[in-house]
């Protein structure tokens, strides 16, 4: 077999618009895992919201999330690999967010916070595994409770996000790595993380080279994960930009793209 792993994304890639995990793609995944392949769930969700990806897998596989932040295995829990944002970088990211009047979650690893409560947080917070814990209008008030500052994501409407998205990168530029996950996310992690950099010591842990991987997504923060891999694979539905870096572009994520994938490159 030519291939070895296949590293997915999640929201907008390996389920549908309704979030959901459609039959076909689910047993396309059960044959590659039984067919011997390693398959890797690349997220910016935390680990306790992966369940559905957990559940259906018989092998203790890896599990990228937070965009690369942290990786765990499924099945025992074992964290892998721990990357935080710097946290002078996470206090100038999130000042700048409240100076532009945006609403701002913040990870701490499996803690969430939010900058306020509005329908924005709310409706992420009823999308997460985990309760927002507290309200904070100043990051550095939290510094000696947690251990570190995972990520900092932004919301906003899809065409302020893609003017903040060119912004930020060019006033952070070097100093930490600002994506893009979904049209209304704008994410801020450790310029040390990323899918790419966490799919690199995923395939150190199993003794699997980047020719012998495939990885699958939709958005700018699945890229430096598409050019890592041997065959870099976006949905039909994802960003042109991440289209363009593909080598392969398969149907939509409402088409079953996942299993279109599997089929034709590894069963």
């Amino acid at each position: 077999m030519k291939y070895k792993l296949i590293a997915c994304d999640m929201d907008g890639t390996l389920l549908n618009d309704d979030s959901v995990m459609t039959e076909r793609n689910k047993q396309a995944i059960i044959k590659a895992e039984n067919a011997g392949m390693i398959f890797v769930t690349a997220t910016g969700r935390p680990f306790t919201n992966t369940k559905i990806i957990n559940d259906i897998l018989i092998k203790d596989m890896p599990f990228i999330v937070f965009n690369g932040a942290e990786v765990h295995m499924g099945k025992s829990n074992k964290l892998l690999l721990e990357k935080f944002l710097d946290y002078d970088l996470a206090v100038e990211v999130f000042n700048l967010g409240q100076e532009l009047g945006i609403a701002q979650i913040v990870w701490t690893g499996p803690y969430l916070w939010a900058n306020r409560r509005c329908d924005k947080t709310t409706d992420y917070e009823s999308r997460s595994s985990e309760p927002i814990k507290s309200i904070i209008t100043n990051l550095a008030t939290i510094r000696g409770e947690v251990k570190g500052i995972s990520k900092v994501l932004w919301i906003d409407d899809p065409v302020r996000i893609k003017k903040l998205s060119v912004e930020m990168n060019a006033h952070f530029v070097d100093r930490l790595t600002c994506a893009s996950s979904m049209s209304h996310f704008l994410e801020f992690i450790s310029n040390n993380a990323g899918k790419g950099a966490a799919l690199a010591e995923v395939g150190k842990l199993f003794s699997i080279d980047r020719s012998e991987m495939i990885a699958i997504g939709d958005n700018y923060n699945d890229v430096c994960m598409l050019e890592y891999a041997g065959l870099g694979v976006a949905v039909g539905n994802a960003e042109n930009g991440v289209k363009a870096v593909a080598d392969y572009v398969t149907v939509s994520n409402n088409e079953n793209a996942v299993a279109e994938v599997i089929e034709r490159f590894v069963l």
